[in-house]
């Protein structure tokens, strides 16, 4: 799915638009608050799970674009209509991660974005 399809389906606004790429591709979702749940990611998914991947979230701090760095994803979407900071876009543009936001809540999100084809780990 291209991240233009992502930003239709969710009706999502680019915060990061200097960065934006609605080409890029992406296969699986990795949504939770817990930043420390997301990094156990890093010893049990497969390989292309970080080349295709993006992090769903309601974190509006610096720590959902480090631990989006840290699993070598390019997208976070930040969900139910919560707007980080500028600091965070400025974090976010240096690393080269593409934020995203939508009203959707957590559930819904993935629940659309799975529909469109989106997965996540199966059994974990």
């Amino acid at each position: 799915m291209t991240l233009d399809e992502i930003v239709k389906a969710l009706n999502a606004e680019v915060y990061t638009k200097d960065i934006y790429d609605g080409s890029l591709n992406f296969k699986y979702a990795f949504a939770s608050d817990l930043m420390s749940d997301a990094l156990v990611l890093l010893k049990s998914a497969p390989i292309d799970f970080f080349d295709y991947g993006m992090l769903i979230t309601g974190l509006v701090t610096k720590q959902s674009i480090r631990t989006a760095q840290m699993l070598d994803y390019r997208l976070v979407i930040i969900v139910r209509g919560k707007k980080p900071v500028d600091n965070v876009f400025e974090t976010a543009n240096d690393e080269g991660i593409i934020v995203i936001g939508t009203d959707e809540s957590m559930f819904n999100a993935c629940a659309k974005l799975y529909d469109c084809g989106i997965r996540g780990m199966s059994g974990k």
